[in-house]
């Protein structure tokens, strides 16, 4: 509360002023309130050298990370014999098995391209003398697309109809080609390439049946962009598509050709045994394995480990090692002969990080594997080292050197050993996954009847069709539909889990090693039925691949899981384990930390509880000293009456 300032109280002694309240004021808030600000600006300055530090630790942490869980072990590089202009180029994902491989490119996948005879006008009229509507119907890739063309109907409208109909599966275009009196020309282009990506006609359509339909205008139309169709195999008024959804070609003329470019697929040679493929994007011999065919010829590729990946890692690490190592440094420094020291020097949390991670780091480790012995043969071996081995040495100054061509050399010499002393990686999490419910009589359709039943040969049940169910394991894949001996395959049953359990047999006699399927019955909830089950070695990706209606009878749908390393007892990772014990939830520095900030929340507390004491106390003070004032100013009035009372009556005496 305050009162205003203080005037010297008169005759007194002339010391009750403001100034002499404020200097006893200040005197008292150094004595009592100063250590409180003191110490609350040493700890946040510590805590601001601390936050220093524990990002270094984090940056040093990361780079463990990447050795503890071997996905630097893990990168791959490729090396080709050809390197410019390349007939392929391979790519490899992390984790692929170390391989080598001979490649002979014979042959380029390619689209099919059609283009029309040369037209006077892209807007001008198909058939202007059409009397009703035709329809002109495409194939592709096992699709029919069908246009409606009327006698309002442009050339470049036909182009936009295929285009809308076939959803950009067959790219239609109007050019100009800049040839004189007829420059422009309609253009066809399958999207894929491949030979199921080939684009044949049909003059007509279906009807309301779905009965192909011959119509001698539609045929006209085809005449009109100078594609004369092919009927030299069958007359085209007889010829039915519906069996094999493909129209028919063209009958072209080697002079002026105008199927300029025929859908074809990729062929090559993998050491030695011949391939095909639709694309020249070849993605499916092995996992994580990708080939690009670029143009004919041979070519040699070498999967590796990427061992400058690793180098790369130490590297990370030992930067971030020395980093953290300054900053410790310059925080818990002593100079004896000035007496300076650094804000967290004498800290026990923070002096004991080093010594940690050196005993953690340096720590002999012993590793079991394999080697070649004498004769070339792999036998058991187990072995005693430390990082000293791969290159890593703790120099004078208390940081870390690293010798890279040491450790490549040593890691080149057992990458096996290698990973297994940094990482520990040893096992991979096992594949356990399990389809959706397969309700109780949603397979009804297929069952096979008793051999009485009258509808024996109706049902007799489901086929599988080529490329509707695959797995992927191993870096290998298996269809489903073929088995063992190369038939296609029925599935049968005369109940659903008779039929699921002919499905799980026939999957598991395929030979893929590591996995197996079973089927699980299901009732809970109100529901009934059954579900299949894949279980297995997970040290490989595992893919359920195929068309996602016909899975879905199956509880299943296209599925990837990656092949997930467990962590292990290496160096790094029990280096990682060692650091997460300093910064984790519980760590030491992070309970330092908090120490500090509670701390500061007290102090805080205490000094505002100390101010506001003397507060309260020096406005009492000056409350009080202006009442005295008031009364002496008073006393002093009074005194000066008679003081003036005594001087006249002496006056009047004398």
């Amino acid at each position: 509360m305050a009162f205003g300032s203080l005037s010297s109280l008169g005759f007194g002694s002339g010391v009750l002023t403001q100034d002499t309240l404020d200097k006893l004021k200040e005197a008292e808030e150094k004595a009592r309130v100063d250590p409180y600000t003191k110490k609350i600006e040493e700890n946040t300055t510590k805590q601001k050298d601390l936050t220093e530090i524990k990002t270094k630790l984090l940056t040093f942490q990361t780079a463990v990370s990447s050795l503890a869980d071997a996905t630097a072990f893990a990168k791959r590089k490729v090396s080709a014999s050809v390197t410019t202009n390349p007939p392929a180029s391979l790519t490899a994902s992390s984790g692929v098995s170390l391989q080598s491989m001979k490649i002979n490119v014979t042959q380029l996948a390619q689209k099919d391209v059609y283009q029309s005879k040369g037209l006077a006008n892209d807007s001008g009229f198909i058939n202007s003398t059409l009397e009703n509507p035709t329809n002109l119907t495409f194939f592709s890739n096992g699709k029919e697309y069908t246009v409606t063309v009327d006698k309002n109907t442009t050339f470049r409208d036909l182009a936009d109809k295929i285009n809308e109909a076939s959803g950009g599966e067959i790219v239609a275009k109007i050019v100009n080609t800049g040839e004189k009196d007829t420059p422009y020309r309609l253009t066809l282009t399958s999207k894929e390439t491949g030979e199921d990506s080939a684009i044949s006609f049909y003059p007509g359509g279906k009807d309301a049946e779905g009965k192909y339909q011959f119509d001698e205008n539609a045929l006209g139309i085809f005449d009109s962009l100078g594609w004369k169709l092919d009927d030299r195999s069958a007359g085209i008024e007889t010829f039915d598509p519906s069996k094999d959804k493909k129209g028919v070609g063209i009958v072209d003329d080697k002079e002026n050709p105008l199927h300029i470019q025929k859908a074809q697929n990729a062929e090559f040679t993998l050491d030695g045994i011949k391939m095909i493929r639709q694309s020249n994007t070849v993605t499916d011999l092995g996992v994580g394995l990708t080939l690009t065919l670029n143009k004919t010829g041979e070519i040699d590729f070498d999967v590796q480990q990427d061992n400058e990946a690793v180098t790369k890692a130490m590297q990370d690490l030992v930067d971030a090692y020395n980093d953290l190592v300054t900053n410790l440094n310059a925080a818990t420094d002593y100079n004896s002969e000035t007496g300076t020291k650094g804000t967290l020097q004498g800290v026990t949390e923070v002096n004991s990080i080093r010594s940690t991670i050196l005993s953690a780091l340096f720590d002999s480790q012993s590793v079991s594997g394999t080697v070649e012995d004498e004769n070339g043969n792999k036998v058991s071996a187990t072995v005693m080292l430390s990082m000293q081995d791969f290159g890593l040495t703790l120099n004078d100054a208390g940081t870390l050197d690293f010798d890279s061509s040491k450790f490549e050399s040593k890691v080149k010499e057992n990458p096996d050993f290698a990973e297994s002393f940094f990482s520990g990686i040893t096992q991979y999490e096992d594949i356990n996954h399990t389809g959706d419910l397969i309700k109780k009589g949603s397979l009804d359709k297929y069952l096979t009847k008793d051999e009485s039943s009258r509808e024996s040969e109706e049902n007799k049940g489901l086929t599988f069709e080529p490329g509707k169910f695959t797995i992927v394991f191993g870096g290998q894949t298996y269809d489903v539909s073929k088995t063992t001996d190369g038939k296609n395959f029925v599935l049968t049953g005369k109940t659903e889990e008779e039929m699921l359990q002919n499905l799980a047999s026939h999957i598991n006699s395929l030979g893929i090693d590591g996995l197996k399927v079973k089927v699980e019955s299901y009732n809970k909830n109100g529901e009934q039925g059954f579900k299949l089950k894949f279980s297995g070695d997970g040290s490989s990706d595992f893919s359920i691949k195929g068309d996602q209606e016909f899975l879905k009878q199956f509880g299943l749908s296209e599925t990837t899981i990656a092949a997930k390393p467990i962590e292990g007892k290496g160096i790094f990772a029990q280096l990682k384990s060692t650091l997460q014990g300093i910064t984790g939830t519980n760590g030491s520095l992070t309970k330092y930390d908090e120490s500090l900030t509670n701390d500061t929340k007290s102090l805080n507390e205490s000094k505002k509880s100390a101010q506001d004491m003397i507060d309260a106390r020096y406005d009492t003070m000056a409350n009080q000293w202006l009442q005295y004032e008031s009364i002496l100013n008073k006393l002093n009035q009074q005194l000066t009456t008679v003081t003036n009372m005594i001087n006249a009556a002496n006056n009047s005496n004398s």
